[in-house]
């Protein structure tokens, strides 16, 4: 075999070389970064649901005796709260946020012979729970358990 063509082959192999260890290294760190989303996720601001909870009246205003509901006051820590409110004027809402893979509730107990609702919703828009009393003067509970995986929701 002549030297230029030796040069030549020699050449063609180390093209090809480089271009599987470029292709290795590009799907490596793509899966790589499949499998560390959740940590970037946590780094940029932890994984927690944006939440409202909504308190009503069927027929109108009403007052609730008390409205109890769960929440997480750092999308870091898993620890929770559960806030309470005494009377309270119905129609009511709170914004909050909830952790993956946590039970979102909300109760309102109305007063007198009022009967209540609650819904949960998700980004302000979609319901994800209801409940309404199951008679006058009973709270309306409602509970639904968050998503586990960040930004998928089940339908």
């Amino acid at each position: 075999m002549s030297p230029q063509a030796r040069r030549r082959s020699l050449g063609t192999v180390c093209l090809t070389l480089g271009g599987l260890v470029l292709a290795c290294l590009v799907v490596g760190s793509g899966l790589w970064a499949k499998d560390h989303t959740v940590w970037f996720k946590r780094l940029r601001g932890g994984n927690a649901w944006a939440l409202t909870y909504q308190g009503d009246a069927v027929g109108g205003p009403g007052r609730a005796t008390a409205v109890r509901y769960r929440f997480n006051p750092d999308s870091f820590l898993p620890a929770h709260r559960v806030e309470r409110l005494g009377r309270t004027p119905l129609p009511w809402s709170s914004h909050v946020l909830v952790n993956t893979g946590e039970p979102a509730r909300v109760e309102v107990e109305p007063a007198g012979d009022t009967v209540a609702t609650c819904r949960i919703l998700l980004d302000g828009v979609r319901v994800v729970a209801e409940g309404r009393s199951p008679a006058p003067g009973r709270p309306a509970v409602c509970e639904v358990t968050t998503s586990s995986t960040p930004e998928k929701w089940p339908h």
